[in-house]
């Protein structure tokens, strides 16, 4: 790994004062504007940052042509932020003794600055800079309070700064200077600098590295996010350490960067914590009280967060007796409040305590902890992960705690509910039947984590194990089935629809014996659905018939089934109806609900264009799922909400979100991929690149079951057929719209993904002189839009296609009204002008022109702007459209758009009359562009030009990173 050279002076601005720096430039104009002096007192914590502020404030100031009186530091001649730590010890209080020399500089600095303003003109603009003043004593900081009264008619700004420990509250020499100058003149204290931002961290190591850290360094760092200077230290004695390097350009721990080794059984244990900055949290620590320190290391053993009255309990101490402990160590950010619960601030902090526990002492706190917590009605869990640390096999009581904790845990914190019943599981041999229990219960709480594979992998270990032993030692035939069931809801969740199948065929085999069914038929419903088998609608319609018979989950799942098959058959107010009913239910199980309702009429509600109504279940399903960073919640509702955005026009956040549903660094569910790949497709074509949205479809023949009754498989033969469109004209795009004669693929059922698509696919056959096609297209639209009265989008989308199948302007017109598809507004005003052109009514059609171009232009669909703005030129009408932007001289990152997508068109193999209809501009501005690219790009030919997208696009890249 490459190590990284520290720069210990670097020449950055001053990372996250932003605000600070935003109040002295305004108090500089008030100066300016006002002619009299203001004051500005600013009080830090050592090393907070307050010398490089000043520093940041003068170069300001000199900016805006002030003369600069001041600006030596009176401290200790350190460079800017890079103070020895700990610098609680290099600090002395008010009431302590500072060091002479330093009280001399201070009073020195005080009648120099007296003296330089003598030599300055009255009427020119002047910041003085004063640091340290901590340092002085009271005579001298009298001295300087008279000397800015004396001076309070000039135009001049006053900083100073002090140093306190508690830089929340003034310090005495603060106060001093406050008390005598307020009322009389400007003056404001700015107090205590607070600590930085995430992002402030990120550049600060990166300005004194050269490389940004990654999430496990940075969270390292927030450890000691006290002071720039503890974090710059930190950073230089990790380096130092040699535990620190650069992978990839980023900033890394290395492996062996850790302080002790990782506890196998780790169950909500922190991650161990690099020797340098242990030492750094020891120190500070020296600086807490010992009862306040031993009432931290308890805390620490009860785990983060932890209840008040629990450590109270632990202590044996009132409430009462907590407060001072509390607040020391909450003032000295070591602990902060969540809620009704304390918590440490780190991990890391949390874990340097806890290591400072003697092991035999821990064992014993940890069972002390487990007992108090039984008595509370509520303790059970938070038992079990106490006994989870200390509990050995065959202790049955022991085990038992764990157990039911998992099982609890398993709706509430899936991830930890994981971790305690694995751990439970190393308690127990193979074969024994809560050993089977709790593979089942980390198999439910790895699939609502989103850790499918782990989930799979847990289940088929265990069963392949309890099966293969003696039939005497055989677990019970009902637990198998039911972790079975659960493998079955993983393997459907990852894509592996026939596996899930397969799996809840034999839980249903061996029903008698009252086995649970519940969850295997769940998943049985939903993977025969998506696999074609018509057999699933048939058994919803038999769930329903007998409700009181049937567990919700089932009922529930039921009617989605049956609602995705009134929708197939064009009963769109029935099956919206029906799932509204099954959201209504309200049904919330400790799995995952594989035909969550909730799902299915967000998509719906998308399609017939009730946005709001959508955006309302899909915040109502984030707040029942209760959902958190890197869960499948987050999956789910980026798969839900993707294509919302994609319908109201928002290419940039469908296109964003759509790649949080696919990330596969968190919690990833594959059984959405197919959606999330989709939409990438939708902006890739909008925005004029063909053949990414053909990287995306090709990547979408790999995701999930590939039968024609998949939810979507229409929506994916249509994009099909608008790529083929683009790339071979309306010809071939009816063509693959005729195969679907031959698929159980109906017209009616592409019409449903879009209704706005019905004018789309007659605007083909009209221009592939097939007015037959058009007629069908027409009749099938009209067809539903008569089975459903009561939704305006199959109205709209029958009007729209009828209007432009008659030539019929007025209606036109009136589906531009009816519709509420931004989308399909603005191809009514493009098939309108069409229409005034045909007529010679050049006036009417720029009108209808000017009106899609713009709302393209707004939705950033560049290709249908393109077009438009290609008629628009046909009719001598110029419309401005390029923007600036800052780009290399350089490289394939200095082409413009327009630029990228001839390079990309070319290096595919077009000639130059192919990319410019592809891009509606003429061959000759092909050729303009391409000598364009030549040059940035550094070649001569075609050829080069091919070989560069080609390396380019062969660097290991992900189409979902």
């Amino acid at each position: 790994m490459p190590s990284v050279r520290f720069h210990a002076h670097p020449s950055w601005k001053v990372r996250g004062r932003e605000e600070h720096l935003k109040q002295i430039s305004t108090d500089l104009r008030r100066v300016v504007t006002g002619g009299r002096c203001r004051v500005l007192i600013v009080q830090a914590a050592p090393g907070g940052g307050k010398t490089r502020l000043l520093a940041e404030a003068v170069e300001i100031a000199d900016g805006m042509g002030f003369t600069v009186v001041g600006g030596a530091m009176a401290g200790p001649e350190a460079a800017p932020d890079v103070v020895q730590l700990p610098a609680a010890t290099q600090f002395q209080g008010a009431g302590g003794d500072p060091d002479r020399r330093h009280r001399t500089r201070v009073t020195s600095l005080v009648e120099a600055t007296a003296t330089r303003l003598g030599h300055v003109a009255k009427d020119v603009p002047t910041v003085v800079t004063l640091d340290d003043l901590h340092l002085a004593d009271p005579a001298s900081l009298t001295a300087l309070c008279d000397q800015i009264l004396a001076l309070k008619g000039r135009p001049a700004l006053w900083l100073l700064t002090f140093t306190s420990l508690a830089s929340s509250v003034p310090s005495d020499q603060a106060l001093m200077c406050l008390s005598r100058l307020r009322g009389r003149v400007a003056v404001e204290l700015i107090r205590g600098l607070s600590p930085l931002s995430t992002r402030a961290l990120e550049q600060l190591v990166a300005d004194h590295t050269g490389s940004m850290p990654d999430p496990t360094l940075l969270a390292l760092v927030e450890s000691l996010n006290d002071t720039p200077s503890a974090v710059i230290e930190l950073i230089r004695g990790l380096m130092e350490d040699g535990v620190i390097g650069t992978d990839e350009g980023t900033l890394v721990l290395t492996p062996d960067a850790l302080s002790g080794p990782r506890d196998v059984h780790a169950v909500q244990l922190p991650a161990p914590v690099p020797k340098r900055l242990s030492s750094m949290i020891e120190e500070n620590l020296q600086q807490l009280s010992e009862s306040t320190v031993n009432s931290l290391r308890l805390a620490a053993v009860l785990g983060s967060p932890f209840a008040p009255e629990e450590l109270s309990a632990m202590l044996d101490e009132s409430p009462v007796g907590l407060l001072t402990a509390v607040h020391e160590a909450m003032e000295r950010r070591m602990l902060v409040s969540c809620g009704q619960k304390l918590a440490f601030r780190t991990d890391s902090i949390w874990r340097v305590l806890l290591d400072s526990v003697p092991p035999p002492v821990r064992v014993l706190l940890h069972r002390q902890a487990a007992e108090v917590l039984l008595q509370r009605p509520d303790g059970a869990e938070r038992a079990a992960l106490q006994l989870a640390h200390i509990a050995q096999p065959g202790n049955v009581r022991d085990i038992e705690i764990i157990v039911e904790g998992a099982r609890r845990l398993v709706a509430t914190d899936p991830t930890t509910a994981a971790s305690l019943a694995i751990r439970g599981m190393d308690l127990l041999k193979p074969g024994q039947d809560q050993r089977v229990r709790l593979a089942n219960t980390a198999a439910k709480a790895l699939t609502k984590s989103g850790r499918l594979d782990e989930a799979v992998t847990v289940a088929r270990d265990e069963i392949d194990m309890a099966v293969s032993r003696a039939p005497a030692s055989v677990p019970s035939a009902r637990d198998i089935a039911a972790l079975q069931a659960s493998m079955s809801t993983a393997l459907l969740l990852r894509g592996d629809v026939p596996a899930a199948r397969r799996a809840t065929d034999d839980v249903l085999a061996r029903q008698a014996g009252g086995l649970p069914r519940a969850e295997a038929t769940v998943t049985h419903l939903a993977a025969s659905y998506l696999i074609g088998d018509g057999t699933a609608v048939e058994q919803a319609r038999m769930i329903l018939s007998r409700p009181n018979r049937r567990d919700l989950a089932v009922r529930v799942s039921a009617m989605t089934v049956r609602a995705l098959d009134q929708w197939r058959d064009g009963h769109v107010v029935e099956a919206v109806g029906i799932l509204r009913e099954a959201v209504a239910l309200d049904y919330v199980g400790d799995t995952v609900q594989v035909l969550d309702p909730c799902w299915f009429l967000a998509f719906a509600l998308i399609r017939i264009d009730e946005y709001g109504e959508a955006e309302e279940v899909v915040r109502g399903f984030a707040q029942t799922a209760a959902s958190t960073a890197n869960t499948p919640a987050t999956a789910v509702q980026a798969a839900l909400r993707a294509p919302l955005h994609l319908a109201q026009g928002q290419l940039n956040e469908a296109e964003r979100v759509a790649r949080v549903a696919l990330r596969q660094d968190g919690a990833y569910m594959p059984i959405f991929a197919p959606q999330a790949l989709l939409v990438l497709a939708h902006v890739a074509l909008r925005r004029g690149s063909p053949a990414l949205a053909a990287t995306h479809l090709k990547a979408l023949e790999g995701e999930g079951p590939q039968h024609s009754s998949s939810p979507w498989q229409a929506e994916y033969l249509l994009l099909q057929a608008q790529l083929a469109e683009v790339n071979d004209g309306p010809a071939a795009a009816l063509e693959v719209l005729t195969e679907t004669g031959a698929q159980p693929i109906t017209p009616r059922e592409i019409v449903l993904e879009d209704p706005a698509v019905a004018a789309w696919w007659v605007r083909c056959a009209l221009t592939a002189d097939q007015p037959e096609i058009a007629g069908a297209v027409v009749d099938t639209i009209d067809h539903l839009s008569r089975l459903n009265p009561e939704t305006p989008a199959l109205l709209a989308a029958a009007t729209h296609a009828r209007g432009l199948a008659e030539a019929d302007t007025d209606a036109l017109a009136e589906a531009g009204r009816l519709h509420r598809n931004p989308w399909a507004q603005a191809a009514t005003a493009e098939d309108r002008a069409r229409l005034f052109l045909f007529r010679e009514n050049h006036e009417s059609a720029v009108l209808e022109l000017d009106r899609a171009m713009n709302a393209y232009a707004r939705f950033g669909a560049e290709r249908e702007a393109a077009r438009v703005r290609a008629q628009l030129r046909g009719l001598g009408v110029w419309r401005r459209h390029w923007k600036h932007a800052k780009r290399p001289e350089s490289g394939w990152e200095s082409l413009t758009e327009t630029e990228r997508k001839v390079a990309e068109l070319v290096a595919g193999g077009l000639t130059n009359q192919q990319a410019a209809d592809r891009l509606f501009i003429s061959p000759h501005t092909v050729g303009f562009h391409l000598r364009q690219i030549y040059r940035k790009l550094g070649i001569r030919s075609r050829s080069a030009l091919i070989r560069t997208d080609a390396s380019r696009v062969s660097q290991p890249r992900s189409i979902i990173a």
